[in-house]
């Protein structure tokens, strides 16, 4: 006998604002599609898209009557997660509940200490751990072995042995995206890529980064090495995207995609073949010319460079082991490319130390490289990571910190830097946003490179959303 098993991704904080993306569920939709594979039957509910009440959750719930559900949370959205947990235990009280995200496996007891309502947290990759939990629940046998997991057991917290992360990525079977309700996901998968005039899918190709930024928290999931699929797996996943669903635009998940030339290559070959569009996340090194080239030819028309900082100090601090010159090359050889939307991610606080001479800096490489994006964000010191525990240490968290005001945009944070409290890093972030995208020359940039009127609108609904919602409005507190 088989398991049902219902996966949840909870609504977000800034649910429904345009400015912020809304992409596919890849890691519960990977997960849905082991579980398949295996002869279970999975479903998932995706928060972030579907209207959410909580009566209608108990009433499906009850309706759809799973062995077994499991609650996707990054530390933002730990708190709306543990209410779904919360009413699956009222509506069903003998279903176990899974936690699986960054935040349970940076902080596995902790987590399931402060949310009572999880039976389950998955440290790690959520895969095979999935799989054997719901082959443990079909067979009523105890899940004490499962590897990678806190549980409870007699009133007691309970962790099992490390579970290593899955090295064969192409074992694999490709996301279940048949299960999402791909209508309702509305608006930007990435900055300048709409659904209002792009059929978008997100692909992942890779897991993990070689950077160890001091700000990140990709290795508490995805472990210390990067793990590339094969060049065919990737492209036999594209043909899927394109003959089965229409998919016209991928936007690559990769926390950067660019490492391995001859694979990047060949999946830039298949791109070409489709006559897709698509964009990406990529470090300024190793990058060469010839490779952005490359990319623009087969359609790449965006690329993200996370640059954080304009000074050198900075950027040397947080370990981001990049220069000046490479980040000025990385855009100039972009830009001479003919790549579209050259974007450019900056972090104000990004290192606690932060001064207002080092955001000065900032601003002048901005200047200098002229991005056609930029995103602002405040250091958030997401749990896992570097920054978390030096600023933990040294005071700078509130100790009634909200795990939900930890999101780059629309709340106060919970903490503030050597420099600044909370009020002015974020108005900081403002005045630089606005300094950057109220510029006319900027306007009258963007509008021509405009092919369509989906396209016109896209911006024009985006950026009066974001001017009434970000740069006048205040923050909630």
């Amino acid at each position: 006998m088989k398991s049902r098993i219902l996966l949840v991704r909870p609504p977000s904080v800034n649910k429904g604002t345009s400015f912020i993306a809304t992409q596919f569920p890849l890691n519960m939709a990977g997960i849905a599609s082991s579980l398949l594979e295996k002869g279970h039957e999975a479903a998932i509910w995706d928060f972030d898209a579907e209207p959410f009440t909580e009566r209608l959750f108990t009433n499906r719930l009850k309706e759809y009557a799973p062995a077994l559900v499991g609650v996707s949370c990054y530390t933002p959205t730990i708190v709306n997660g543990h209410k779904i947990a919360a009413l699956v235990k009222e509506g069903m009280p003998g279903v176990l509940t899974v936690v699986g995200g960054p935040h349970v496996s940076a902080l596995p007891r902790q987590t399931l200490e402060e949310f009572k309502d999880f039976d389950i947290g998955v440290i790690g990759e959520g895969e095979e751990v999935m799989v054997e939990l719901a082959d443990k629940v079909s067979r009523g046998e105890p899940i004490e072995d499962v590897k990678g997991i806190i549980h409870r057991h007699d009133g007691q917290l309970c962790a099992t042995a490390a579970r290593d992360p899955v090295q064969d990525l192409d074992k694999l079977p490709y996301p279940a995206r048949g299960l999402l309700n791909i209508p309702l996901y509305k608006g930007q998968s990435h900055r300048g890529f709409s659904r209002s005039f792009l059929k978008i899918t997100e692909i992942m190709t890779s897991r993990g980064c070689p950077n160890r930024c001091i700000f990140c928290a990709s290795d508490v999931i995805a472990g210390r090495a990067v793990r590339f699929r094969s060049a065919e797996s990737v492209k036999d996943e594209i043909a899927e995207c394109v003959k089965k669903y229409g998919f016209n635009h991928f936007t690559i998940s990769d926390d950067t995609f660019a490492l391995r030339e001859n694979r990047l290559y060949d999946i830039c070959g298949e791109f070409s073949a489709r006559k897709v569009t698509w964009n990406c996340n990529a470090r300024v090194q190793p990058l060469s010319r010839k490779t952005l080239s490359v990319m623009a030819e087969s359609g790449c028309a965006g690329v993200t460079f996370g640059v954080e900082s304009g000074s050198p100090r900075i950027l040397k601090l947080i370990e981001k082991n990049i220069t000046l010159d490479e980040i000025e090359d990385a855009f100039r050889w972009s830009k001479e490319a003919g790549i579209k939307l050259v974007e450019a991610d900056v972090i104000i606080g990004s290192h606690p130390s932060e001064t207002m001479d080092d955001i000065d800096m900032t601003k002048r490489l901005l200047a200098k490289i002229s991005p056609d994006v930029i995103s602002v964000s405040i250091i958030v010191p997401y749990p896992g990571t570097a920054v978390y525990e030096m600023m933990r240490k040294g005071g700078l968290i509130s100790q009634d910190k909200r795990w939900d005001s930890f999101v780059l945009f629309g709340r106060e944070p919970s903490w503030r830097t050597e420099n600044f409290d909370p009020r002015e890093l974020v108005r900081l972030q403002k005045d630089l946003l606005a300094s950057f995208y109220f510029r006319p020359s900027y306007i009258l940039n963007t509008m021509r490179k405009m092919k369509s009127l989906g396209e016109f609108l896209y911006w024009i609904r985006g950026g009066t959303e974001f001017l009434l919602n970000f740069i006048t409005r205040p923050f909630e507190i």
